[in-house]
């Protein structure tokens, strides 16, 4: 088969799909592997690294996109969907209950669209999504602690609180909604900082199992809006880390919600790229990652990751190749044979074919 990497386009996107040894593990199956010219740079990867293990650097997008099965980091944006077509399989995090558009496109072009993010274990764990959910949450630390510095430029003024903890000054307070991946990493991030971390999660299996460990400066909680409301007038950094697989982020926060905490406080919505868990949420870029409403700095970026692709990649390709390797060798063997990378499959044969995504869609294709 035919495998194509194009170079990844979104702004500020640095991540690449395929690493040269994931490429040279393709040529030895007897595969094609058409990579677009410095599409691996960011990550550490240069041109000759992906022509010496027997991949073909191609000039331009056009050229990766005409391969069989294109792998990608992110989804195709709107300048990408004319290379849509029935013949191509599309391996990549989608993302679709965001993005009706892009499902239309899907749709309407009868793509085989796999989603990272919805390839699913029998014991419901998310095996694509879980390795990037690790670093959206320390990333969205480091964020958070950045946007409370009170020098953010006149108009994104923070609190001007340090998120680490030093003797004489009062620890910052933290609250997170939702104990997964991202979640999980974030309150340790945020715990080893010196910051008193409150977790909010609604899953008391998931609260139970958690609470055998020892986590210092990390409390646990169940959900509730009530809980969640008494913890925010004394937070300083918000972070939204609710995940339904497929389907759009549950939106927990309202405006009102949002005024209970002090001017300056920040929330980083690493939901976002699942529609976001607050009313007031709303995607930015890299080149203006924060707005205010409600006096609170949100920071809504929906490829957190792509800002430490050196790690990152790597993370995210020793997870993706294996089914690479296997969508390479027949698509429909591989998803007849896998039932975790059957239940990625979002699109097919011009319909939505994964339950959580059809009703997150559900009147908007």
């Amino acid at each position: 088969m035919r495998v194509g990497v194009p170079k990844e386009i979104k702004n500020h996107e640095h991540r690449v799909a395929l690493t040269p040894e994931g490429a040279g593990c393709l040529v030895k199956e007897g595969h094609e592997v058409w990579v677009q010219c410095s599409a691996g740079v960011d990550s550490g990867f240069d041109d000759v690294a992906y022509t010496s293990v027997g991949a073909t650097v191609v000039d331009t997008a056009a050229q990766a996109w005409a391969a069989d099965l294109v792998v990608k980091v992110k989804e195709p944006l709107a300048c990408e969907y004319r290379y849509l077509r029935p013949s191509l399989t599309l391996f990549t995090y989608l993302h679709l209950a965001a993005d009706p558009a892009l499902a239309r496109q899907l749709i309407a072009h009868q793509v085989c669209a796999i989603g990272y993010e919805t390839v699913q274990l029998p014991d419901g764990s998310l095996p694509l999504l879980a390795p990037m959910s690790r670093v959206a949450g320390r990333v969205a630390v480091q964020l958070g602690a950045r946007f409370l510095q009170r020098e953010n430029g006149t108009c994104y003024p923070g609190k001007g609180i340090l998120a680490g903890a030093i003797e004489g000054g009062e620890a910052a307070r933290a609250v997170i909604l939702g104990a997964g991946n991202v979640g999980l990493n974030a309150a340790m991030a945020l715990a080893g900082l010196g910051v008193e971390v409150t977790v909010l999660e609604s899953n008391r299996t998931l609260i139970d199992h958690l609470a055998q460990r020892s986590f210092e400066r990390i409390h646990l909680l169940e959900f509730t809006r009530d809980a969640m409301r008494r913890l925010l007038p004394a937070c300083d950094l918000l972070v939204g880390a609710a995940l339904v697989p497929g389907e759009h982020a549950p939106e927990l926060l309202g405006r009102e919600d949002l005024r209970l905490m002090e001017a300056g406080s920040v929330f980083v919505d690493v939901a976002i790229d699942q529609g976001g868990m607050a009313e007031t949420s709303r995607v930015t870029t890299y080149d203006g990652p924060v707005y205010v409403e409600e006096g609170v700095l949100h920071c809504c970026l929906p490829n957190m990751p792509g800002a430490v692709p050196r790690t990152s990649t790597r993370a995210l390709t020793s997870a993706t190749q294996l089914y690479v390797l296997k969508l390479a060798a027949g698509v429909a063997s591989a998803c007849a044979g896998d039932s975790a990378l059957a239940q990625g499959v979002n699109t097919r044969g011009g319909s939505v074919c994964h339950e959580g995504v059809a009703r997150a869609l559900a009147g908007l294709v």
